[in-house]
């Protein structure tokens, strides 16, 4: 690389984010204030967050940024969109600019480091024209220069998203790093321009590979998945590659966790649910805020996914056709231990019918079966479902952790926690997922408790109503 003075101006203030100075600091700072706090405790390592215009991704992306106001770095190497198949053998493509320019400043790039990974492996390539028409690490930095201070960046565009060149970066970061504290940003929208359902079931799938670690099937999903079938999707996710080195260098360091601060997708601004762009934020931790090793949170392989979601469609089959049997045991020790299971369908995006246990009383593949059963014939809800809807069902598991009571609703973490309510013998429970229509606290709980629980609106802020929080590992079907 030629070390000299050049700035890459900013390509999208006024456009996808505010031009002015003054206007763009109140905007963060709005946004930021608006955004839930992180209270997971632990060493952040790595993060991801949507590279849309503010007015449609920077309240899911905020969160992140709220959390790495109290984080420990001082290189961000922001890796944006990748190319794919446009890019064959190309790991990362490079610049040589010395800073890039935003209405709020000039942010370093870190030349040594960068130069070290264009010199450690010739699959990096440099190009400052590719940087300059690029906007998906231009957007974060407003954030990045608003919560934290003195730090350099080392600006990424990914090649071909394999996970030999994730784990590669991710290795090279490490062996060039010195007595530098990175971070590792993914920047990175979800699925593009599916009609809003779809998109949901898109990107559950997609989010449920960085929960589970899973670089292989993050990386498969996106260059051979299914969506290819679902119409007017053009990817599941525009930069695999940054999200999968997200994955490899938080495994590296130590993080036992994904946290998915916020979700959503641009049609929850626009109001256009036809053709929608998907978001996400999430955090890779490492240890909990005491200094002690995280547990971490229950997960599954795909494989084992896979065998559920198939197990749970066989037994409504088999009971459609008078078969009553229970399923063998699987050779699986993940799936004979017991786990409290809920069991969602959903017809044509509606639900058609749910039913679970908090309680871990039986193994979970038995569970599984048992639920699907029970949501597919017993929920008094809806009248048992048909031979013929079986096609249009959508099947969708949700293990549970076990439930921690909680001393007031100021101690749930919307997006994250499913909560259960009790005043009584009344009691009522919404899992995670019910965020995604319900995204702001006093609607979450105030329907929790009036249609759920049968309790006044207000009943959560009672101090004679038991509050229990607890977290889901969902995962479902294929959009078909």
């Amino acid at each position: 690389m030629i070390m000299q003075e050049k700035i890459r101006p900013s390509r999208v203030a006024g456009s996808f984010y505010e031009g002015d100075p003054g206007k763009l600091r109140q905007e963060i700072a709005m946004r930021l204030a608006a955004a839930s706090s992180y209270g997971g405790g632990g060493e952040i390592v790595a993060a991801a967050a949507p590279h849309a215009g503010y007015v449609y991704s920077a309240d899911i992306a905020a969160p992140v940024f709220k959390a790495l106001a109290t984080a420990s770095f001082d290189t961000a190497v922001i890796i944006g969109h990748d190319f794919g198949a446009n890019a064959p053998g190309v790991i990362g493509v490079l610049c040589d600019f010395t800073a890039f320019r935003t209405p709020l400043g000039d942010v370093s790039v870190d030349l040594e480091l960068s130069e070290a990974l264009h010199s450690a492996d010739e699959r990096f390539v440099v190009h400052n024209q590719v940087h300059r028409q690029e906007h998906s690490i231009e957007v974060q930095l407003p954030f990045l220069q608003t919560v934290a201070k003195d730090f350099k960046i080392v600006p990424i565009l990914f090649g071909e998203a394999t996970p030999e060149h994730c784990r590669r970066l991710a290795e090279l970061l490490e062996e060039l790093r010195g007595d530098r504290k990175i971070l590792v940003f993914s920047s990175t929208d979800l699925s593009h321009y599916p009609p809003s359902e779809t998109a949901r079931k898109l990107d559950a799938r997609t989010v449920s590979f960085a929960r589970n670690f899973d670089l292989e099937g993050l990386c498969r999903w996106q260059s051979q998945g299914d969506w290819e079938r679902q119409l007017g999707v053009e990817t599941p996710i525009c930069s695999a590659g940054g999200l999968g080195t997200a994955l490899a260098w938080a495994k590296m360091h130590g993080a036992s966790q994904c946290e998915v601060l916020r979700q959503g997708n641009s049609g929850d601004v626009s109001g256009d649910d036809a053709r929608v762009v998907g978001y996400a934020s999430m955090l890779f931790v490492k240890k909990a805020a005491d200094g002690t090793a995280a547990k971490p949170e229950f997960a599954l392989t795909t494989a084992q996914q896979e065998y559920l979601l198939r197990l749970a469609r066989l037994t409504i089959r088999d009971a459609l056709s008078g078969k009553t049997a229970l399923p063998e045991p699987p050779q699986d020790d993940a799936l004979l231990q017991p786990a409290a299971v809920f069991v969602t369908l959903h017809k044509q995006g509606r639900l058609r019918g749910c039913i679970g246990t908090t309680a871990a009383r039986t193994p979970l593949y038995q569970a599984v079966a048992e639920y699907a059963k029970l949501a597919a014939f017993e929920d008094p809800r809806f009248e048992a479902v048909t031979s013929a809807e079986l096609p249009e069902l959508d099947i969708e598991v949700s293990v549970l952790s076990p439930m921690r009571r909680i001393a007031s609703a100021d101690d749930i973490i919307p997006g994250r926690h499913g909560v259960t309510v009790r005043q009584g013998f009344r009691s009522g429970l919404f899992l995670p997922q019910v965020w995604e229509q319900l995204p702001d606290l006093e609607s979450f709980m105030g329907y929790l408790c009036a249609e759920k629980a049968g309790l006044p609106w207000d009943a959560w802020k009672s101090p004679k109503t038991e509050l229990q929080v607890f977290t889901v590992h969902a995962f479902q079907e294929p959009a078909r």
